[in-house]
């Protein structure tokens, strides 16, 4: 499994249906559940992102992409999607250049 974090910005459409949020984010978790992954921690931020989740799931970048444009589809959010490392096992990488 490989760990990505996911910045999330509201949509002038998602600040107008936020109430609805919770209904996108169970949609959201089926997408993610149908491609092997799921949401092992998210975070309502301020500044320049609304929301930072992060996600477990297939180190397959078709599914990953899959999973970033289907939230997006939706409309309300639009995301930012980065692969993410422990940073013990970065230290490890760059001790080995």
């Amino acid at each position: 499994m490989a760990t990505y974090v996911v910045l999330m910005k509201m949509t002038p459409e998602g600040a107008k249906n936020l109430k609805d949020a919770p209904k996108r984010l169970a949609k959201y978790n089926e997408i993610l559940a149908a491609e092997g992954a799921k949401i092992t921690a998210a975070y309502a931020t301020l500044g320049q992102y609304d929301y930072v989740a992060v996600i477990e799931g297939p180190e397959d970048f078709a599914k990953v992409a899959k999973c970033s444009a289907a939230i997006s589809m939706m409309g309300a959010l639009s995301t930012q999607t980065m692969p993410a490392m422990p940073v013990t096992d970065f230290f490890k990488v760059v001790a080995e250049i």
